[in-house]
């Protein structure tokens, strides 16, 4: 039954108008649930506004330019970080950081001992070389 005086609905189950939903825009009213100090979020997930952890994606970057091949499973796993956080998988998150920085290490102490091999070579090659012109010249 509807008032004919443009007041709001009468009647035994009363309709809000344009498809209102009762109880009005805005946040919900009452008090909200807190999480005590120092204490867990249910079933072990951070609580609201928690920060996702650092990617590590440096470490992938950095290996990028001394040992390319570690560098690679490193920015898989920097990459996805992000995504399995906003899927509510944080324990997955956090493994996936750290894996990154571990492949990120990686590449980054086999690429340093790589290029000081590299230039311990180079050294020998030259001292070598020193010697023998040394031995050729020496009339």
């Amino acid at each position: 039954m509807t008032n004919p005086y443009g007041g709001p609905p009468s009647g035994p189950n009363p309709q809000q108008p344009y498809g209102q939903q009762p109880g009005g825009y805005g946040p919900p009213s009452g008090p909200m649930p807190q999480q005590p100090y120092g204490q867990p979020a249910p079933y072990g997930q951070p609580g609201y506004g928690a920060a996702p952890p650092n990617n590590n994606i440096g470490w992938g970057i950095g290996s990028i330019f001394l040992c390319w091949p570690f560098a690679i499973p490193s920015l898989i796993k920097a990459t996805s970080v992000q995504n399995l956080w906003a899927q509510g998988q944080f324990q997955q998150a956090q493994e996936a950081a750290d894996e990154a920085k571990k492949w990120g290490k990686i590449g980054i102490i086999v690429g340093a001992c790589g290029y000081g091999l590299l230039i311990l070579f180079y050294i020998v090659i030259i001292v070598i070389a020193g010697i023998a012109a040394s031995s050729y010249s020496s009339y």
